[in-house]
């Protein structure tokens, strides 16, 4: 007879007898709390998420491995870490166990009003140009709601900071969170008058290696621009500058004073261009456009007011709303 292989009994879940509820029922158990550990990193938190103590956690976790025949987790004095086979049924448990509380969810979903506390991390110069509205929106929409939000530039770790949902700008890597674009702004080059009268404007993308350049430093290739033709064509320039940081609304006040070129979301500049303290350059070519995105711990399993507001705000900038 062939092997089974360790994790086809996965499946077996949603086939079982009566007779084996009781069973299906604790490696439910089982599995929430794996999950949880991989999370988390320690059966304690795992233990304090779920519920259990710690000895019954980790009786759990035994349970799962001697059944499987696998270890999952390698243990250390600081930290739990999956194993190869740890990662590989961490991601079915996911997939099952968010399953079934979407199941759930979706029958109470009806019923259900947002309420409570939402803690929310999003980029200060976004949030100071674009957020207040949409949450002043939401706030009157949702009036049982209270909403703390976190104003940084930096990375928050959702789970590990206790964060409910974070919204973040660009592209983002693959971490395990759920991750929902919602808009896209583009970037637009742009110059104070003052150092346009010392420095001739470029006329196409290749210019710009001979201009000074400010350069955001919060970006997968701060040094490197893109530009998009009418036809199609790209065009990379390797640019460089004496000045750069990491945050974009101090790298404007030094462009306002004449010091260089530089990239700037659109969403920062209508009232600068319109008042004429920048120059909006190279409009016929296209740069990289900006997305802006909603980041959750997971799919399911949310608060109602989390997922209302995360609805809420892609309904807002859904395409019905200027964001150029």
């Amino acid at each position: 007879m062939p092997k089974q292989a360790p994790f086809d009994n996965l499946v077996l879940i949603y086939f079982i007898p009566s007779y084996h509820l009781g069973m299906a029922l604790d490696t439910l158990t089982s599995m929430t709390v794996f999950r949880q550990i991989a999370e988390r990193g320690s059966l304690a938190a795992a233990a304090r998420v779920t519920g259990l103590s710690a000895e019954m956690a980790g009786h759990h976790l035994r349970s799962l491995e001697t059944r499987l025949g696998v270890r999952l987790v390698n243990r250390t004095t600081r930290r739990l870490n999956l194993t190869d086979a740890g990662r590989s049924y961490y991601r079915r448990c996911v997939a099952v166990l968010d399953e079934i509380a979407l199941a759930e969810a979706e029958a109470g979903q009806q019923q259900a009003v947002a309420k409570g506390h939402i803690k929310i991390a999003a980029p200060l110069a976004f949030a100071t140009s674009m957020l207040a509205e949409p949450i002043a929106a939401f706030s009157e929409r949702h009036p049982q709601v209270s909403v703390e939000i976190d104003l940084s530039e930096r990375n928050v770790g959702l789970v590990e900071e206790g964060y409910d949902l974070a919204l973040r700008i660009g592209d983002l890597a693959d971490s395990g969170l759920i991750i929902r674009r919602i808009a896209t702004f583009p970037l637009i080059l742009v110059a104070a008058p003052g150092y346009l009268e010392r420095h001739p404007a470029p006329m196409h993308p290749t210019d710009i290696a001979d201009h000074d350049v400010l350069i955001y430093t919060q970006t997968g290739n701060p040094r490197l621009w893109q530009f998009t033709g009418a036809d199609g064509a790209r065009v990379d320039v390797a640019v460089s500058g004496r000045l750069s940081a990491s945050d974009i609304e101090f790298l404007m006040r030094l462009a306002l004073q004449g010091h260089g070129l530089l990239q700037v979301p659109a969403f920062l500049l209508k009232d600068h261009l319109a008042e004429g303290n920048l120059v909006s350059l190279l409009g016929e070519w296209q740069t990289r456009l900006l997305p802006l995105h909603v980041v959750l711990p997971h799919r399911t399993l949310l608060p109602v007011a989390v997922r209302s507001f995360s609805d809420f705000l892609a309904g807002w900038f859904d395409g019905s709303r200027e964001t150029r």
